[in-house]
């Protein structure tokens, strides 16, 4: 017994301890990121046409952030390496924040959780291709962790509305939330009714039946922005159809999310946790529908990014009942997972 204190309480100090050494990652991937050359990320030569090459104008009825920044560095005579720093430090800067306010919770080890969320493949894309959109939802990401720790409300709406300044689509995102939080407070066993829905719409999904067929009421919706042409059947040679790999991936840490949630030994933490899962259940329910759709990893990405947080409890939280160190061999999949779309 004295001989599971003492590790219990060693686990608590090398958690404490990672607070201060996932710094060191932080900045120099901030540094790495910041500083490529313009030809690394699809959006990174876009933006330097869009935003460099031609004057940017400022709409502020939509998405006007980046435009903001860019008119900034270039009112000071600064290079477009400038403003991938600038934008570089937003996106870790939220990151790691939301990252260490979901570690806190669970008394977790911080510098894991930066490491996984690093070996997943979109966490490349996040930060070098679909930029402004990563920077959304890192902003997004921070919200969500001050609402799980019933943090100021108008603190949380503020960052929601920086979030879709940057990107329009985290309107998604911001919806999904809130039905999971109100879904949260409902009954215990709605997460296996969400769970037995989750596997029918991937069903739907393997019958081609997804967004294609209510296309025409998203279109209007969607109105004359050039996200409706997502919603035209037109493929822009972007492979189309059922993904097993998606299914698969997103699955596979949907049943790790279940063995977290059953071995959580605060029942406030289960409340908690309960948000980020019924949110990850109905966001993927949003990816398969949408494997119909050129660009689904787009869609894929509102699932994806909290599957970090949904991992986290297995880094050494001390709130976790569990009898197999499952974190370990997550850990090996992650590395492999990561690595190995990094050098594809």
């Amino acid at each position: 017994m004295a001989l599971s204190s003492e590790i219990k309480e060693d686990i608590l100090v090398q958690n404490k301890l990672s607070n201060y050494l996932v710094l060191l990652p932080v900045i120099v991937l901030t540094l790495i990121t910041g500083f490529r050359s313009y030809d690394v990320g699809t959006d990174t030569g876009n933006y330097y046409f869009l935003l460099w090459m031609q004057k940017p104008e400022l709409n502020f009825s939509s998405e006007f952030l980046f435009q903001l920044i860019a008119l900034l560095i270039q009112h000071f005579d600064l290079n477009y390496t400038y403003f991938l720093s600038l934008v570089s430090i937003i996106f870790f800067y939220f990151i790691y924040k939301a990252l260490k306010n979901y570690s806190l919770l669970y008394q977790a080890n911080l510098l894991m959780a930066l490491f996984a969320f690093m070996s997943f493949f979109f966490f490349s894309s996040m930060s070098t291709n679909v930029i402004r959109q990563g920077v959304s939802l890192a902003i997004l990401l921070y919200a969500f962790t001050l609402l799980l720790k019933k943090d100021n409300k108008i603190k949380i709406i503020i960052y929601s509305v920086v979030a879709v300044a940057f990107h329009l689509t985290s309107i998604i995102p911001i919806l999904l939330v809130a039905l999971s939080y109100h879904l949260s407070t409902k009954s215990g066993k709605l997460i296996y009714f969400l769970v037995l829905l989750y596997f029918s719409v991937i069903l739907l999904a393997f019958l081609n039946i997804g967004f294609l067929n209510i296309a025409p009421s998203l279109s209007q919706l969607l109105g004359s922005d050039g996200r409706s042409s997502y919603l035209n059947g037109e493929t822009y040679d972007y492979v189309v159809g059922f993904k097993p790999q998606f299914v698969v991936f997103n699955t596979f840490f949907l049943l790790i999310a279940l063995y977290i949630r059953k071995n959580l030994t605060e029942i406030e933490l289960k409340k908690q946790y309960n948000v980020i899962l019924i949110y990850y259940i109905i966001a993927s329910w949003l990816l398969f529908l949408a494997f119909q759709l050129p660009f689904s990893d787009r869609w894929g990405l509102f699932s994806w990014v909290v599957i970090p947080f949904l991992i986290i409890p297995l880094f050494y939280s001390p709130y976790l009942k569990a009898k197999i160190r499952i974190h370990y061999i997550l850990m090996l999949i992650l590395i492999y997972v990561g690595f190995k779309f990094y050098a594809s």
